[in-house]
Parts: structure tokens; sequence; C-alpha cells
């Protein structure tokens, strides 16, 4: 799938956008790690069982995987037949890998994933946006690897946080470059996203969303990819009542 680099055997990292060593430590820091088991992703979970949805029989990519936790998180809550996860930082990479969960990894830049066009079901980002300067071009990015009809799961954070993380960390092109929920609202929309739908998390210092790429521009209405849909059968095998 992935047109170069695609093994990991070859690194395509750019240095210049990669994350500082601060953030590289809040990132791979045991509090990130609460937050993602018992906060983020039981919330992606709800968003998922309220719609019907399921990833089982999904192709799943998730871009900016830091050091796998949340990949990790990923496998256990959803299971997909088939795992993606790329990170532009090599070490992180090497983390997720020694791990050992069921996903293929390899480093790639959000902004330019050199993967396929219409290859996945659904696709995880989680907090990445606004450490890249081009996050628009990010977005689109993801946009286009997923299929018609796949979902994108994705949080991040409103503006007022990154002006108080400014202040932990110190300025950046990213930082300054990132305009807030509503700047990414209005993205999702130019590049043929349809937000199903939103939740606060944080105490609405982050916004979570669950997307659907739309058909195609001229008919712009949201269709769930069949392999998605949670039919009775599965319902009742893990437990659940078949929805009215």
């Amino acid at each position: 799938m992935v047109k170069s680099a695609g093994d990991g055997n070859q690194t395509r990292e750019d240095p210049a956008r990669a994350i500082t060593s601060l953030e590289l430590r809040l990132m791979n820091s045991r509090v990130r790690e609460w937050l993602l088991r018992y906060w983020d992703f039981p919330l992606f979970d709800s968003m998922l069982k309220r719609h019907h949805l399921q990833l089982r029989n999904a192709a799943v990519l998730e871009a900016g995987c830091g050091s796998g936790y949340s990949t990790l998180m990923i496998w256990e809550h959803f299971q997909p037949r088939m795992l993606d996860a790329f990170d532009v930082v090599s070490e992180q990479i090497e983390r997720a890998r020694s791990r050992n969960i069921p996903a293929r990894f390899f480093v790639a830049d959000v902004t330019d994933t050199r993967l396929g066009s219409s290859l996945y079901e659904a696709a995880f980002v989680c907090g990445v946006l606004h450490h890249t300067e081009q996050w628009q071009v990010g977005l689109a990015e993801v946009s286009r690897v997923l299929k018609s009809g796949g979902l994108l799961l994705l949080e991040e954070p409103t503006r007022p946080f990154t002006r108080f993380e400014r202040r932990i960390i110190g300025p950046s092109a990213a930082n300054e470059a990132w305009h807030g929920l509503r700047s990414l609202k209005a993205e999702m929309l130019k590049v043929g996203l349809s937000v199903v739908e939103e939740r606060p998390l944080y105490f609405g210092l982050f916004g979570s969303y669950m997307c659907v790429k739309m058909e195609g521009a001229a008919e712009r209405q949201p269709c769930i990819a069949p392999a998605l849909l949670l039919n009775d059968a599965d319902e009742l095998a893990h437990g659940q009542g078949v929805p009215a």
C-alpha cells in the first residue's frame, strides 16, 4: 500500500516537523496513557456503539501513533481485520513495534503519507493535527486515504488549550497555525468529511469527533461503508440488544 518506505525499512522523517523533546515526554507519559485508556477510547467506543457501528471488518489507519499506546487501545477496543499506524518520529515507531501489537508500523508524515487513495474504512487521529503546521493538508491527506463511507475518529484541542500549551512548551509554527475547533470543522467540510457526532473531551478543552467521508463533492451525502455496519448477529454475539 505504501508507495515508498511502506515496510518501515526506509524512513521519511523530516526533522523540522518532529515534536520537541518536552512534547515527546508528555506524549509518552503515564498520564497520557491513562487518559487514552479511561477517557479518549471509551468515548470513541461509545460513539461507534451509539450508531451501531463496528471496526472488526475494517482496515484501520492511525495517523501519528506515537509510542503505539493509542494503537494498542485501537486493537484492544476494536480488533480490526487490518491495522496500520505511522508516526513522523522514527524512535516512536521503534517503541511502537516493541509492543508486539498485530499492526504494521511505518514512518511517515501526516501531510504526505505516500499511501494509495481510498484504502481504509476507518482512521484515528488522536491530537496530531495541532502539532502540524500544515494541519489542513494533513486532514485532507487522511480524508484521501479513507474509502467513501469510511470513518474518521479524531480529537483535537480548543484554541484556549493550545494557548496554555504554548506557555508550557514554548512557541512553535504549528501552535500559531492552529485556530481551534471551529476552523477544524470548516476544513472537514472542505475535504469531504461530515460530522456524525461531536462530544467534548477533557471538560471541553478538546473536541472528539466521529466523521464520515462523503460519497462525492456533488452529492455531499454521508453513507456509511458496509464493512462498518453492525448487523443483528454481531450484536447478539457480543451480548447487546438488537437495535429497534
